[in-house]
């Protein structure tokens, strides 16, 4: 009796452990700003700001917002991932303005991205929430192609 009850703990504390984090990541983003498309298309023509692509490389060549580059977050909703790899590749200047993104409202790899940017003292970190597929079918332009911009 004891071992099918230490068996069926075994079978379910993976899923209880991932509990707290299914679903969408949240609708705040403390320290930094959730923006819409139209947001990032203004922000984009203005120019001046940071677009980085979190998902990978495949996926960025499929098709990204012109001026991103493709700067991969390995993180998920329960791993913070490479936080210090990531922090390399942003520009040094932490007031330059960050736009990031990954697929959309789901991903939390874009989520966890403008958190370590905010936690590393990026002081405009702009996180479009709805990502890349809300970007492409608003219509705007997109480019396809892996090289980095």
């Amino acid at each position: 009796m004891i071992w099918r009850l230490a068996l069926l703990l075994l079978f379910i504390m993976p899923f209880a452990a991932n509990a707290s984090h299914s679903g969408s990541p949240p609708e705040a983003l403390p320290g930094g700003r959730i923006i819409s498309v139209d947001e990032a298309k203004a922000i984009n023509d203005a120019s001046g700001a940071f677009f980085i692509d979190v998902r990978n490389p495949i996926n960025y060549g499929r098709g990204h917002l012109p001026p991103a580059i493709s700067l991969p977050y390995e993180g998920s909703a329960d791993s913070p991932g490479d936080k210090a790899g990531f922090i390399r590749g942003l520009p040094k200047a932490k007031d330059t303005p960050l736009v990031i993104y990954s697929h959309g409202p789901t991903g939390w790899k874009s989520y966890r991205a403008a958190q370590t940017a905010i936690e590393a003292g990026y002081k405009k970190v702009y996180w479009l929430r709805d990502g890349f597929g809300a970007w492409e079918a608003s219509g705007y332009p997109v480019k396809y192609g892996a090289e980095r911009n």
